[in-house]
């Protein structure tokens, strides 16, 4: 029995050190969205980190859907214990639940925006105009406004 135990917490003592040391060096992002103009449907958020896939459906580092208006009711989202690192939102209101951004005759006709207000000309913004850095230990809040 005591050798089962001594087992056990050598195997426990490198996953407590790794999840606690991952806790250290974290960060929390906030995300509150201005310009939601009702509570139906679901608001879309989606984290990436990189360039390459921003701001498409596939690649997004962390995807959440919410209720509008439970959103609209907590006042935002909380996404924690992201790592350091260079970070964009894309942000959607989906007030059909559809589960797609509609477009008509391919402008949008759902409201959306971006981290850094990041501006938009015939299509997404660059990823190096949403981005922004996250650095350890440090939290971060973003003001999102839908257009």
């Amino acid at each position: 029995m005591c050798s089962i135990l001594i087992m056990f917490l050598n195997f426990l003592t490198p996953v407590l050190i790794v999840f606690s040391f991952s806790k250290l060096n974290s960060s929390d992002l906030s995300i509150k969205i201005k310009n939601i103009e009702n509570s139906f449907g679901f608001i879309h958020i989606a984290l990436y980190d990189d360039s390459k896939n921003f701001p498409k459906q596939i690649g997004k580092k962390l995807g959440i859907k919410k209720k509008a208006n439970d959103f609209l009711k907590d006042g935002g989202v909380i996404l924690k214990n992201l790592n350091s690192g260079t970070y964009a939102v894309a942000v959607y209101h989906d007030e059909n639940s559809n589960g797609r951004f509609d477009r008509l005759l391919g402008l949008p006709i759902e409201k959306y925006g971006f981290s850094n207000d990041a501006p938009v000309f015939f299509g997404p913004p660059k990823f190096s105009d949403a981005s922004f850095k996250l650095i350890k230990n440090v939290n971060y809040t973003l003001l999102i406004k839908l257009r």
